[in-house]
């Protein structure tokens, strides 16, 4: 019975990490594939959510106004704020709407409110930047052309990056690697086979008339990601747009550090139970590969959960080859695990390698117990509520 549930358990695992193999070989081999651009510019709203954001908001505004033409929108949500957010982003030159509900917080809500709020006058095609990103020259035009010429949701390359001066920017490093895997490695591979990509919140943009209130009014702590599931149910997936670039820093501090692992890793966890049944039947059920695929790629497990996983499996079918003389269970793991280094060896190479050397391999540990620490919490009912990460202290973006 044990040799049954560790080997169910290796083949488990590497099903697990297929898509992940699969995105890093294909990044690794094809070529990409750019996606056609409108040679009209639609009209443009650009959504802003901003709790708490009078450190970053006034330069924010400042530098997509310089993208926006006559005719577009673009409004500041301020959402539950304590500070001064709302009237910097008045007076930096944007609309601003202010929402005051402690009984229903979060990016999800603040953006239905914001999508109510311009359908007097509604656009083409609505973009949606967070409050402490930067987007690359021209990135407003370009993500709505490209999004007018898709006729579905398109998302841009979305970087968090470990800020220079700040003293434990070599401990973040792994973390902005992992960051480089999942929302650049991962949909660039999907994107050269044709797939769709997930929608991550920031530097996304889609037709307006796929931009309902009910779409975004959710406290889903990963509520980016479903958003452009509950698209892809509906037939529009996303499209993965590399070229255009947003960037924002980490947190400085270890509490808003902590908070946000925990949030992402808690919301991911709880988008592999309702979620990916849902896409492969569906995706059976239509014959369409591409939902088949970003459930292939949902049920992924946080990188450092999967590393700790591989780690844990191996060692115990070791043990039992010792003890009952089976080495069947033990190939499983080793296959499982041989997939997961050859991913984790091509993303080094095609994407960390300016960032990973032994430094920060030492680190590898302490993520690790980090990331257990989010799951054990929430195998206790501890679950970690929708609120913004700590920041600290953080230097502005240098463009």
């Amino acid at each position: 019975m044990l040799a049954i549930i560790l080997e169910f358990t290796a083949v488990g695992l590497s099903l697990a990490t297929i898509a992940l193999v699969i995105q890093a070989g294909a990044t690794l081999l094809l070529r990409d594939r750019p996606l056609a651009i409108s040679s009209r510019r639609p009209s443009v709203a650009v959504l802003i959510p901003a709790h708490d954001e009078e450190e970053d908001i006034e330069a924010t505004v400042h530098h997509i106004k310089e993208d926006l033409s006559p005719g577009d929108q673009l409004l500041v949500i301020a959402d539950n704020c304590t500070d001064a957010t709302a009237l910097l982003a008045a007076q930096a030159g944007a609309d601003v709407l202010i929402r005051n509900d402690r009984e229903r917080p979060g990016k999800g809500f603040a953006l239905a409110a914001g999508v109510r709020h311009i359908a007097a006058r509604p656009p083409e095609v609505v973009v949606f930047i967070d409050a402490d990103c930067r987007i690359s020259p021209r990135g407003i035009e370009m993500l709505a052309r490209a999004c007018n010429a898709a006729k579905a949701p398109v998302q841009g390359l979305d970087l968090m990056v470990a800020n220079p001066h700040h003293p434990a920017s070599s401990r973040l490093r792994l973390a902005e690697f992992a960051w480089r895997i999942k929302n650049d490695l991962r949909p660039s591979g999907y994107g050269r086979l044709g797939l769709p990509c997930h929608l991550l919140g920031t530097g996304m943009a889609m037709p307006w008339r796929l931009a309902g209130p009910h779409l975004f009014a959710t406290g889903h702590l990963a509520e980016d990601v479903l958003f452009g599931l509950e698209l892809a149910l509906t037939g529009r997936p996303a499209r993965f747009f590399r070229e255009v670039r947003v960037t924002s820093y980490f947190p400085d501090s270890q509490r808003g550090q902590t908070q946000q692992k925990e949030r992402w890793v808690q919301g991911h966890l709880g988008l592999i139970v309702s979620h990916v049944p849902r896409l492969v039947y569906r995706g059976l059920q239509r014959r369409d590969f591409g939902l088949l695929a970003l459930a292939a790629d949902i049920a992924v497990p946080p990188l450092g959960m999967l590393m700790l996983a591989n780690v844990l499996l191996v060692s115990s079918c070791l043990a039992y080859m010792v003890l009952a003389d089976n080495i069947v269970p033990l190939g499983l793991a080793a296959l499982a695990t041989c997939l997961f280094s050859f991913a984790l060896a091509t993303a080094w190479h095609v994407c960390g390698r300016d960032l990973i050397g032994l430094n920060e391999i030492k680190q590898i540990p302490r993520h690790i117990v980090a990331v257990m620490r989010s799951i054990v919490r929430l195998a206790r009912g501890q679950r970690t509520p929708w609120i913004r990460a700590e920041r600290i202290g953080r230097a502005r973006l240098p463009y």
